[in-house]
């Protein structure tokens, strides 16, 4: 049954990656400024955004897959516009912002509900943050190459197709786990910490540093969906669009096999070292997207971006899924702090490219980022006593 319901994120995520690689292409295709091509993902971004926010005060593990089954109807809505109502400014106004509303109802639910989950599980936090991180990788990954090689109304056929599947999927899913629970009695019992929770409660709360470390994670990863497309035009990549989608399902596949290794997780996430190791392999990786041109380049380069990218998105999940009690509400604001960068990340980067008339300094300033995190990241754990007491505790 977890299985299942672990392939919700893939079909989710799925249609996202191929509605921001198609949308993005259209805009390439129609010679769009640099900016409004970038405005693809952050339109969507502050839909989602508004819509975490909501979210994030009335979810809980009571309604969450109600929640879940709202947001599959809300982007199997957008599906159709997208297939009926395709000029490019409602592709870009409408379509995607209903999607990305579409997704706040979905994603900081299903994090809420994969942790009640896998309470009674060694490393319940841990897993639910590999699983969910996996899942919506590989969602990722293979979304933008199938929109690459289907055309629009196949594709959007397919994502409304996803959408109603998920929303009767959880709805039937929920109904049976009433009546047949995957948690076992004492896991579910509030005053019963998981193994995974007596250890992680040693620690001091950490979803805060999350949330700015992750977001430059996010900021990273949507410099390269928004940009590497336009960054691939300008050099006359050969092959341009079917190397860049190649190249982003790397990404996501490589992020996604990370976490799941991550699974058995205790305590390295509140080590330094690495940290710091993890994120300088992420700054070396992006400023390597500057200046690589071949396919084979670009996949080496994808593929230790990627063990970057599954180690810091499972950092930023697993410290906002900590702490049991505030797990919806950090999830919310994980999730608006991906909003954000995503929709000033993509903005800066398509104005770098329009000022400079340079088409690799997003992925300059997006290594540069990923340092100053990495510095911000050493600082706090350096002063901060109670996480070498927990560590001594615990080792």
């Amino acid at each position: 049954m977890k299985f299942v319901i672990y392939l919700f994120p893939v079909m989710i995520n799925f249609i996202a990656s191929g509605v921001f690689f198609y949308v993005t292409q259209r805009f390439v295709d129609a010679g769009a400024s640099k900016l409004l091509t970038a405005m693809v993902i952050p339109t969507w971004a502050i839909a989602y955004c508004i819509s975490n926010v909501i979210i994030g005060k009335i979810v809980k593990p009571e309604n969450a897959a109600k929640l879940i089954a709202y947001g599959g109807v809300i982007i199997a809505a957008s599906s159709l516009g997208f297939i009926f109502l395709n000029q490019l400014l409602l592709l870009l106004l409408a379509w995607t912002g209903l999607l990305g509303i579409g997704f706040g109802f979905y994603c900081s639910s299903f994090q809420v509900w994969c942790r009640e989950l896998e309470q009674d599980s060694s490393s319940g936090i841990a897993m639910a943050t590999g699983k969910y991180t996996m899942a919506w990788s590989l969602g990722f990954a293979t979304g933008a190459l199938t929109f690459g090689m289907l055309n629009a109304a196949i594709a959007f056929s397919i994502c409304f197709a996803v959408g109603v599947m998920v929303a009767v999927g959880v709805a039937l899913i929920e109904c049976y786990l009433k009546k047949h629970p995957v948690v076992s009695a004492s896991a579910a019992a509030p005053d019963v910490p998981s193994a995974a929770d007596a250890v992680v409660s040693k620690f001091p709360d950490y979803a805060w540093v999350g949330w700015i470390v992750g977001g430059i994670v996010s900021l990273a990863v949507n410099q390269l969906r928004s940009m590497l497309q336009v960054h691939g035009d300008a050099i006359e990549v050969v092959n341009n669009k079917e190397t860049m989608a190649l190249t982003l399902m790397t990404v996501s596949l490589v992020q996604g096999t990370t976490a799941l290794f991550l699974v058995k997780s205790r305590i390295w996430m509140y080590k330094l070292l690495p940290l710091v190791l993890i994120a300088l392999t992420g700054a070396v990786s992006m400023a390597c997207f500057s200046f690589v041109r071949t396919l084979p380049g670009f996949l080496i380069t994808a593929v230790i971006y990627g063990i970057y990218s599954g180690c810091g998105y499972f950092i930023f999940v697993f410290y906002a899924l900590a702490n049991r009690e505030k797990a919806g509400r950090n999830a919310a604001v994980n999730e608006i702090s991906v909003s954000i960068v995503s929709i000033a990340g993509p903005m800066l980067g398509g104005l770098l490219v329009d000022l400079t008339k340079i088409s690799w300094t997003p992925f300059v300033m997006a290594s540069g980022m990923i340092i100053l995190a990495t510095i911000f990241h050493t600082i706090v754990f350096s002063s901060d006593k109670r996480r070498k007491i927990a560590l001594n505790e615990v080792e």
